[in-house]
C-alpha cells in the first residue's frame, strides 16, 4: 500500500517569498522528512499566483497564470492528481479546505478503495456553508489525526498529537539562567497574540523585556509602543535563523491566545512544541490537556491579572522555575516521527481490527 502525502509547501528557501506560514510549512517538512511517505504532492493556495518556480512534488495549473481564472486552479490540480492516485493508496491530506476537497470527492466517487485519511491542524467553527461542508467531510474521512480535541470532531478513527518532531532533533540551547526576557511570534492578530493587551501589559513593566516577530496587523499602535517603552522591540518579519536566534535569547515564549475566539477552540500552537523543543518556558492563555506531564505556566487574559502572574513567574526561586525550562527530550519522545508512524499505521489498520 501506498502512502501518499497531500500538502501545500514550496521549498524552505521559497517559504517567505510565496508568504507562505513558515510554521505550516516546517509542520509539513517534519512529516516528510521522517520518511513517512512514498509520495508527497503540493498544491498551493490560491493567493500563489503567476508564474511559479518549478519544485519536486508541485502540481500545477497554468490557471494561475490568467488573472481571471487562477482561483480555479487548485480544480484543475485537483483533477491532475485523481489520476496520479492508485487504487488501494493511503492518502493523508493536511487539513480539509477548498485546496483539497475536490479531490476527496472524487476519490470518496470514483476510487473507493483509496483510504483517505486527514491531519486536522486548523478548523475554525463557521456557520459558513463551504466551512460546514468541510468539517462533515473531515469527519467522514477513513481516519484522522488531531492536534486538538473538539466535540465538533467526530471521527472514530481518530489519535491527538499536538505536534511533530524529529526524532533526531538536533540538541538546542539549553536555559542555565533565567532572565526576564519574553518573546512573542508568528502571527499578531488580536485574537491568536492578544497584543494590544501584550503591548500595555509590558508598558507597565519597564524591569520585562517583550521581543516581538512576525507581521503585527497595527504597525501605528505597535510603533508608539516601541518609540516609548525601550523593553519592547519589534524585529518585523524575519528569517527563520534569525528567529531562532532571537527564540535563544530569550527565556519565556509566550502564547496569548484569546481562548474565547472560535478559532482557537479547535487548534494547538505549534510555537508551543516549537518552544519547548528549544528548551524555553512556556506561557500560555489556555489550558491544553495535550500537554499533561510537561510543565508550563498557565495564565489569565486580563491586563491586571496577566501582569500580577508575571510578576508572581518571575520571582519565583530560579530552581522552581528551572522546572519549566529544558523539556525537550520530554517532547521528542512523545510527538517523535516515530510515534506519528505508529500512528498513521494503527489508523490505518482500524478497519481491519473493528
Amino acid at each position: 500500500m501506498q502512502r501518499i502525502f497531500v500538502t501545500h509547501i514550496v521549498p524552505k528557501n521559497l517559504i517567505l517569498k510565496y508568504h507562505l506560514s513558515i510554521a505550516a510549512c516546517n509542520f509539513s517538512y517534519n512529516l516528510i522528512e521522517g520518511n513517512l511517505f512514498d509520495r508527497v504532492y503540493s498544491i498551493l493556495p490560491t493567493f500563489v499566483k503567476g508564474e511559479i518556480e518549478p519544485f519536486e512534488n508541485l502540481v500545477y495549473s497554468k490557471f494561475r497564470e490568467n488573472r481571471f481564472l487562477f482561483r480555479l486552479a487548485p480544480i484543475a490540480e485537483n483533477l491532475s492528481l485523481f489520476y496520479k492516485i492508485p487504487r488501494k493508496a493511503s492518502v493523508w491530506y493536511y487539513n480539509c479546505t477548498i485546496l483539497n476537497a475536490f479531490l476527496i470527492v472524487l476519490l470518496k466517487l470514483f476510487k473507493p478503495n483509496v483510504r483517505q485519511n486527514l491531519i486536522v491542524l486548523d478548523y475554525t467553527p463557521s456557520r459558513k456553508p463551504l466551512e460546514r461542508f468541510f468539517l462533515w467531510l473531515a469527519n467522514r474521512m477513513n481516519g484522522t489525526i488531531r492536534l486538538a480535541n473538539s466535540p465538533l470532531f467526530t471521527c472514530r478513527n481518530s489519535i491527538c498529537l499536538p505536534g511533530i518532531v524529529s526524532i533526531n532533533a538536533i540538541k538546542q540551547p539549553k536555559i542555565t539562567t533565567i532572565a526576564k526576557t519574553f518573546l512573542i511570534s508568528g502571527v499578531l492578530g488580536d485574537n491568536i497574540a492578544m497584543l494590544p493587551m501584550l503591548l500595555e501589559a509590558f508598558s507597565k513593566m519597564p524591569e520585562m523585556q517583550l521581543h516581538i516577530t512576525g507581521k503585527a496587523p497595527d504597525m501605528v499602535l505597535l510603533n508608539r509602543y516601541t518609540q516609548q517603552c525601550n523593553n519592547i522591540i519589534y524585529h518585523g518579519l524575519v528569517e527563520y535563523e534569525e528567529y531562532l536566534r532571537i527564540l535563544h535569547d530569550t527565556t519565556f515564549l509566550l502564547s496569548t491566545r484569546n481562548p474565547a475566539a472560535l478559532e482557537n477552540q479547535c487548534n494547538f500552537p505549534s510555537k508551543i512544541i516549537e518552544g519547548l523543543l528549544h528548551n524555553r518556558i512556556i506561557v500560555s492563555t489556555i489550558h491544553y490537556k495535550q500537554l499533561d506531564n510537561i510543565y508550563y505556566f498557565e495564565v489569565p487574559t486580563t491586563e491586571d491579572r496577566f501582569i500580577k502572574s508575571l510578576y508572581q513567574i518571575i520571582q519565583m526561586p530560579q530552581t522552581e522555575l528551572m522546572k519549566y525550562a529544558n523539556q525537550a527530550e520530554k517532547v521528542i519522545q512523545r510527538f517523535n516521527t516515530d510515534v506519528w508512524k505508529t500512528s498513521m499505521q494503527k489508523i490505518e489498520g482500524y478497519e481491519k481490527r473493528v
